[in-house]
């Protein structure tokens, strides 16, 4: 017998590879090695106006160089003010809230797109794919092709 959520997300994949990798995400299920790093950023961050404009900066530039000065400019507060809240609010640095994200975006792309491992790290800030690589060993516990072979609904 199927799990009743394995076929609501197949259903759902069929029409949008992107909405069920987004409902797998909102309920932290499948092949993964810890839930909590899962849990999506912009609830967390849906509680600090700072926070808010951060994230939103960060993922309008994921592909662009990381550049914290600019990022605090941008949403008009100093670095040390950012640094600060992203403490405070997340529990951790604004360049690893970064990386948080681009991770976020790379697993998205590898699961929902065909695209290149190398395209993937190029769109979401990596030079190189190595970057990619020991990012999401390190911080996913995982590889970026089992990433990519967990597709929504599958």
């Amino acid at each position: 017998m199927a799990d009743p959520l394995d076929l609501a997300l197949s259903i759902v994949a069929q029409e949008s590879p992107a909405l069920a990798d987004m409902v797998a995400r909102y309920l932290l299920i499948g092949d993964r090695p810890s839930q909590a790093i899962f849990a999506v950023p912009s609830h967390l961050t849906a509680t600090d106006p700072t926070m808010t404009a951060f994230e939103r900066w960060v993922r309008d530039h994921v592909a662009e160089p990381l550049q914290i000065s600019r990022a605090a400019a941008a949403t008009g507060v100093s670095e040390r003010t950012l640094q600060r809240t992203t403490a405070a609010v997340l529990g951790m640095s604004p360049t690893d809230f970064v990386h948080e994200i681009r991770l976020d975006e790379a697993t998205f792309l590898l699961r929902t797109t065909n695209q290149t491992v190398d395209a993937i790290a190029a769109a979401v800030g990596y030079q190189n794919t190595s970057t990619l690589r020991a990012l999401v060993r390190r911080r996913r516990g995982t590889t970026l092709s089992a990433l990519r072979q967990i597709r929504p609904g599958h």
